[in-house]
């Protein structure tokens, strides 16, 4: 005798309503398959003629010697910089020891004066 209640009803929803079926399809403007076409051929065309050439590298350049070359001018370099840290290294040391030798004089110059002053002025009675 109950009647199974139903849902109310609601009008199409946003994106519901009718369906396509055949939807058009979205034109693609010509501008911008000419532009990437001629992107394409830009890149294929650099790509094609680096290759070509370091195909022709090896007869006009011998590469063995002009990487050895490259190597032994490096191994230079850092042997350059090495020596260059070495005598700045050697500096900031003589720096560090003419600093350690003047604390340790001006040092001693200040403790002497202050044993002669108490040598030679002989402490007062009334102070302590």
């Amino acid at each position: 005798m109950s009647k199974v209640a139903r849902r109310p009803q609601r009008g199409p929803q946003r994106g519901e309503g009718s369906r396509q079926v055949f939807r058009r399809r979205r034109r693609i403007p010509t501008g911008l398959v000419v532009r990437q076409l001629v992107v394409v051929l830009l890149m294929l065309s650099g790509g094609i003629g680096v290759v070509v050439l370091l195909q022709r590298l090896p007869e006009q350049v011998d590469v063995v010697l002009l990487v050895s070359e490259a190597i032994a001018d490096l191994i230079r370099g850092i042997q350059q910089l090495l020596e260059a840290l070495l005598g700045l290294a050697a500096v900031v040391l003589i720096g560090a020891l003419v600093v350690l030798a003047a604390v340790l004089i001006l040092g001693g110059v200040w403790r002497l004066l202050r044993l002669l002053r108490l040598m030679l002025s002989p402490p007062d009675q009334g102070r302590r």
